[in-house]
């Protein structure tokens, strides 16, 4: 068999079969219904999204078992039939319920290659969510049936390698001539390729955003420079004055970057607060990460309060450095 013939290759980890592809096939939407459990007049039947596998699938796609088994190889067409759902699935069918052991079915089939209708299987395991409409998008409620239970006449070969798995293309593909000359095999590529097609767009959507960020920071620093440094040359003679006074220059220090911290204060709170609303644009290049991630925002502060006081302390050095006598002389 071709899965075994590749699974023998040096530096293979995991191989197996499945109708879909991670982050590329989302599966078919799929009416479900409990044993002993009737809808709710009027509301829709739940849902799940139907995808194949064989045993080495999971660990092919990197799918973590959470609870129960994974398929065996005895879940053949002449076995028990069974399924194992997803996280959010078990969540939205089960709550907080153990849902091993329990039965589902499909309710409606849109083709005639399909899993048999109204026809109950037995829970064995709960997996991970995964993102198999593309890797921005939300995990979706998933089945899964053994494959040599779905009546299903095509699949996808998932290899998990040790490596890099470029450089074993060809020993892959070669392997599986071998089993089956007539075989035809097309579209060859990796999850990393298929994840960086997918957010290739957002990606440089994303560094021109922070090019013009980073450019935006450049600019505010170098206008708190220069306002607080115009500041200090136009009352050199008060600093002149205050320090005859009996002004320190650790006071004038002080006063200097007092001055240049309230102006940071209303930058950022201004900022914050126009970032708040804006965040909403920036949506659809966002992944694991809310709009208004507090930790970001925080962040965000930090540092444009470190790099704005760090800025204020060249004026505040050159105010703490005036000489009383020159200040005076020269007014």
């Amino acid at each position: 068999m071709i899965r075994d013939r590749v699974a023998t290759l040096p530096g293979v980890s995991f191989a197996g079969l499945g109708m879909t592809t991670p982050l590329r096939n989302p599966g078919g939407t799929r009416d479900l219904k409990l044993e002993n459990r009737a809808d709710a007049p009027g509301a829709s039947p739940p849902q799940g999204a139907l995808h194949t596998a064989d045993p080495g699938y999971f660990g092919a796609a990197g799918i973590s078992l959470i609870k129960g088994r994974l398929f065996e190889a005895s879940d053949d067409p002449s076995a028990p039939l069974v399924a194992i759902i997803s996280r959010s699935l078990a969540k939205r069918l089960f709550g907080n319920d153990d849902p091993i052991g329990q039965h589902l079915a499909f309710a409606v089939s849109p083709g005639r290659n399909s899993p048999p209708l109204d026809v109950w299987r037995t829970i064995v395991g709960v997996v991970g969510d995964t993102r198999d409409a593309g890797i921005e998008s939300e995990p979706e409620p998933s089945v899964f049936v053994p494959f040599m239970q779905s009546g299903i006449p095509f699949a996808t070969l998932l290899v998990r390698t040790a490596a890099d798995p470029a450089p074993m293309r060809r020993a892959i593909i070669q392997a599986i001539q071998n089993v089956s000359p007539r075989q035809a095999v097309g579209d060859v590529t990796t999850l990393e390729e298929i994840r960086d097609a997918t957010i290739g767009p957002r990606r440089l959507n994303a560094l021109f955003v922070t090019s013009f960020a980073a450019l935006a920071f450049l600019i505010a620093t170098v206008g708190v420079v220069g306002v607080l440094a115009a500041s200090v040359r136009s009352r050199t003679a008060e600093f002149g004055i205050r320090m005859s006074l009996g002004a320190t220059p650790e006071r004038l220090r002080r006063l200097v970057l007092g001055e240049g911290g309230a102006l940071i204060a209303a930058g950022i709170i201004v900022g914050t607060a126009g970032s708040f609303f804006a965040a909403e644009l920036l949506h659809s290049m966002l992944f694991g990460v809310s709009v208004h991630d507090p930790a970001t925002f925080v962040t965000a502060t930090i540092l444009l309060a470190g790099v704005g006081i760090a800025a204020c302390l060249g004026p505040a050095r050159r105010a703490a450095s005036v000489d009383p006598a020159v200040a005076l002389r020269a007014e």
